[in-house]
């Protein structure tokens, strides 16, 4: 630093207009921050919340069940006596949505239940003809995702099974109970909507 004519002290040339710069540009910097946050905090208050998206219990009784592995032997599924089988160990190859007249191999329906199918078997023995007409109905009303099969093992009239769940239907069988079952359990399942 050193003295002027009058005796004032001098400061060095261009330091004054550097200092306020820098203030500035703090300054600046401090608005814009505050700007920011007080605009995010009014977009995060003005958005409404989500709200939970209202799911649909599943239907049926939950059956335990091992593992969706492929298996060769009906040996290795995992079968509950007197009823048709959820889920677990299956054969390679599903069985297509339809209206079987003969029983098909529990193994391969599991695997279409894998896919998200749903499996209504019945014990023609033991099914009254209004009641198979009502499962006929219903299959045929869900041509792509309903599989209708006799199953002689059954030890009750018939059954309706999605992945994990089966739901035993006895006579006289309500068409409702059984399209809900369907609207509520289609395609819950590992691998939903493989057709």
């Amino acid at each position: 630093m050193s003295l002027s004519s009058d005796g004032a002290a001098s400061r060095p040339p261009g330091s004054r207009p550097r200092r306020t710069m820098i203030i500035a540009a703090v300054a600046v910097i401090v608005v814009a921050i505050i700007s920011v946050g007080f605009g995010v905090l009014t977009f995060n208050q003005s958005r409404p919340l989500p709200q939970a998206t209202p799911t649909l219990s599943l239907l049926g009784e939950t059956v335990p069940m091992g593992p969706a592995t492929h298996v060769t032997a009906a040996s290795a599924l995992e079968i509950t006596p007197g009823q048709p089988p959820a889920g677990g160990p299956h054969f390679a190859a599903p069985l297509r949505a339809g209206i079987a007249t003969a029983p098909v191999e529990d193994g391969n329906a599991i695997h279409s239940l894998e896919h998200g199918m749903i499996w209504i078997s019945y014990r023609a023995d033991l099914i009254a003809a209004p009641d198979l007409d009502t499962l006929r109905a219903v299959a045929q009303a869900h041509p792509n995702d309903v599989l209708l099969t006799p199953r002689p093992q059954n030890a009750g009239p018939a059954s309706v099974v999605s992945w994990g769940r089966r739901l035993a239907l006895a006579s006289p069988i309500a068409r409702q109970t059984v399209e809900d079952f369907i609207k509520t359990n289609l395609n819950n399942s590992p691998e939903p909507g493989v057709r």
